[in-house]
Order: structure tokens, then sequence, then C-alpha cells
């Protein structure tokens, strides 16, 4: 195969066969339709904030910013104290923020490592429409954190307010009529994206869309994306098998809602009954009725998505579809991952070298308890006592002088290791990873993702019927 830059690539969790794949399922928003995620969220952020001071909430939180640099995917939201965590994936947290402020480490541990707890009972960010909820969500608490007693609720009643307001600005179309005013500024318009699905088609694929989007927004966003080019697809439908708008993921996967037909012209839907009718619209719907009405089940199905929870793990679980995620911002952080690579070998060398001095101080500990004991079985031989001593006067200063080093060797590969960390993200560091130990968000993408990808339209650097290999899975003693 041509060598394919690793931003472009698609990783391999579990091995898939694509020539086993019959239909390939497709999530529409920030997987077919890709956001300027900055121009986006920030939109989000406006309309909300709006309609919190709309709500009697204090004027001047007009004055909060949107700052897209703060909030990333991954993290878990502690809604009761008004916490920002980053966790890896033993449920330990490594990074912890109130407002702006962060946590330090003893106060971090007191409040979540020294005792067990929930993490179902947090919001997880696992998609991108998550970011600017919770970077408003933070802003409050950190007007509140600065502002005592100024907004008389507790911070879960904030966040129970911010999923009204949300779910009011996209009732109200305050946010989708924005960006389906202004596509352009909104929507990244892939030239590849049409070759790609081209491509799976004349593979011998079948394509089907299913989103939580309604289907005014979707009809709207994919014809910008899919405007006529000819005669064999004249719409957007055209390349779709079966378009499923208003699926309500995960309950799409877990519930039992009938189908109905989007009466396209007008956007209207009328109860559907017998099987679903090829290139036709359909609202709702529930996976084990589209499995029969399709005649194809579990793993002869492919879905991608963004969402680990909504798209992926749900799909995974209970219908056993094979799967990707897309993680955007992978694109991004594997450039500057590439330029930091000599510092991560430098590093794990350093650490090698250190589990080597820390058996070695072991040793010497152990030799050093095992002289003093024999001391006390020569109390009345000054000769032997003398000798002793001298032997653990020598051991002891050998002991500092590894002791002395194993502590600088750590000072500075534990400050290489933050400004590593520093490099690739100011706040939270690597996206997959806290220190050298894999995130929570990396535990759920490697179990429930079959394949991974920056963006969907990477598919076309590959065969339609490519077969994803996963080597050996790695374990600490392959090491």
């Amino acid at each position: 195969m041509t060598f394919i830059k690793k931003s472009s690539r698609i990783f391999t969790n579990r091995s898939l066969n694509m020539s086993s794949i019959k239909s390939i399922g497709f999530d529409m928003d920030h997987t077919i339709a890709r956001y300027h995620r900055e121009e986006f969220e920030s939109l989000a952020f406006r309309k909300t904030l709006e309609k919190f001071i709309e709500a009697g909430y204090p004027a001047s939180l007009s004055s909060l910013s949107f700052d897209p640099n703060f909030v990333i995917r991954g993290l878990l939201v502690d809604m009761d104290r008004g916490n920002l965590l980053k966790v890896d994936g033993h449920k330990y947290v490594k990074v912890a923020y109130h407002g702006h402020k962060k946590l330090d480490k003893s106060t971090r541990h007191d409040l979540y490592n020294s005792s067990g707890y929930k993490a179902d009972s947090f919001i997880s960010i696992d998609t991108f429409f998550a970011l600017s909820e919770v970077q408003l969500f933070i802003e409050i608490v950190d007007y509140m954190r600065l502002n005592p007693g100024s907004i008389k609720k507790t911070f879960r009643d904030v966040y129970r307010d911010l999923r009204e307001f949300i779910d009011l600005s996209h009732r109200d179309g305050s946010i989708k009529d924005e960006v389906m005013t202004n596509m352009e500024n909104y929507i990244v318009k892939d030239k590849q994206l049409e070759p790609m699905l081209k491509k799976f088609i004349e593979g011998g694929k079948k394509l089907f869309l299913l989103t939580n989007s309604d289907w005014t927004y979707t009809d709207k966003v994919m014809s910008y994306l899919l405007p006529k080019a000819s005669e064999d697809f004249q719409r957007w439908q055209d390349y779709f098998e079966y378009t499923i708008v208003g699926a309500g993921k995960p309950n799409f996967f877990t519930g039992s809602n009938p189908f109905y037909e989007v009466m396209e012209d007008s956007g209207l839907l009328k109860q559907h009954s017998g099987s679903l009718k090829l290139g036709g619209s359909y609202h709702g719907g529930n996976a084990k009725l589209f499995e029969k009405l399709t005649n194809q089940k579990g793993d002869q199905i492919l879905y991608a998505g963004d969402h680990i929870y909504g798209d992926i793990m749900r799909s995974k679980e209970l219908f056993n579809w094979r799967t990707l995620v897309v993680v955007e911002e992978l694109e991004e952080e594997f450039d500057r991952l590439e330029k930091l690579q000599p510092e991560l070998a430098t590093i794990l060398e350093m650490i090698k070298e250190e589990d080597k001095l820390d058996m070695e101080a072991s040793t010497l500990q152990g030799k050093i308890m095992t002289l003093k004991r024999r001391r006390t079985y020569h109390t009345g031989d000054h000769n032997r006592l003398s000798k002793l001593d001298r032997k653990i006067e020598e051991t002891e200063e050998t002991l500092g002088n590894i002791v002395t080093q194993l502590e600088n060797s750590q000072k500075k590969s534990s400050r290489m290791i933050k400004d590593r960390e520093k490099a690739l993200h100011p706040i939270w560091g690597e996206l997959l990873y806290t220190s050298l130990e894999k995130s929570r968000f990396a535990s759920q993408i490697e179990s429930y993702a079959c394949i991974y990808t920056t963006k969907i339209t990477n598919f076309l650097l590959y065969s339609a019927n490519q077969k994803f290999r996963s080597y050996r899975d790695s374990m600490p003693h392959d090491f």
C-alpha cells in the first residue's frame, strides 16, 4: 500500500475485513458533516448564555467569553461540585479544575481518589456538541467562585438550567437557523466526501444515514455537502439506501420506537408500515426493526460516528455492529506528537534507568537491614562490630548517592513529562493519555471502536474491501 501519513490513517483495535461488511451507516454531525468547530461552539455558547440572562441570571454574565481551548473531549463533569476532571483508564482523577482554578493534588485526592466514585454519575464529554455546553458551565462556576452569593443556586441547578436552555436553543432555531443561513461559516465542505461515498457504492456497499438531527436541518446540511453532481446522484439522498433522521440515539439502539416516513417536500411525518423503501427517508425507528426490515444484522453492518456513548457503545454492545469512531482532534495533535517524539523517547529511557536505580536502592536498604541485624549478634566482639559499622557506613553512603541520583532523575523526568503535556495542551495534556497512562477516553475507544480515524473521508485512501488488521495486542509483560 502507498504510504499514508499518520493523520490520514485508519487505526485498528479489532481486525475488520471490509469484504464481510454489507452495509455502512454514517452519523451526520461531526462525521459526514464536519464543523468549523470554533465558530459553531462559540455560536452555541452565545445563544445559550443569552437565555441564562433572559431567565433572570445576572446581566453581568454577558461579559463571559468562549474559550475554544479550555474544554476537550473525554473529560468528566462533576455537577455537584462544579468540577471538571481528567481521568485515566482506571478511574483515577489525574487533573481537576473548579471553574478555572486548578485543584491541588491533596484536594483532588481527598475528593476523588481516597475512596471510590461512580463515573456514570458524572457527565461525560464524549461529543463535540458538549464542548460549548461544558465551557459555559465552567465559566458560570468560575463566576460564582469569584462572586460568592451572586447566583443563589447549586451547581447542579445551574447545569439543569443549562440543559434546558440548550434544548430551547435547538427547539427555537437559535443555533441551527443561524447555521442554515450561513452554511459556509459553520460547515466544512469536504471535496473528498462524494468520491468516498461513490467508492463504497461501486465496491458493493449499501449506505445509510442515521442521525439525531431533524429532517429540515439534515436536508439543508446534506444538500450543501452533496449538491447535484451526475445523472446517477441527482439528490443527496441518492447516495443512501435509507436515510433516518430524528433517531434519538442512543434510544435508537435501546428502544422500540416505530419508523415514520418523512414527506420530503413538507417535512411532515406519516405512520410507516412494511419494508423500508430504497432511497426513502424516515424518522425515529429502532435498530432491531431496522435489521429486520433491511435483512441484515450484527457484524454485517459498520456504523461510523463521533459519539462514544450514543453512536458506538450501544451499537456495539447490543447489536454487535462493527464500529468506527471519528477522533478529529488527533489530526492536529499528531503533528505535535511527532515533533515531541525525541522527548518521549528520552523520558521512557530515563524511567527505565530510574527503575534500575530504585531496585539498587531497595537491594542496598535490605543489605543495611541485614548488617544491622548481624550487629546485634556480636555485641561483645568489638573487632566484628567495627567491621560491621564500616560496612554499614559504606553501604549507607552508596545508598545516599543512588537516592540522590534517583531523586534528581525523577525531578527531571517529571518536569519533562509536564513540559511535554503542556506542549500538547496547556491544561489537559495529550488527548488519549494522562501523563503516560491511557485516559478514560482512550480506554473507551479501545473497548468499543473496531477502528478509528481523524475524518471519515480517510476511507478514500483505502480499498472498499480493505482488510484492517489488528496485530498482536500488547500486555505490560510484552515490553
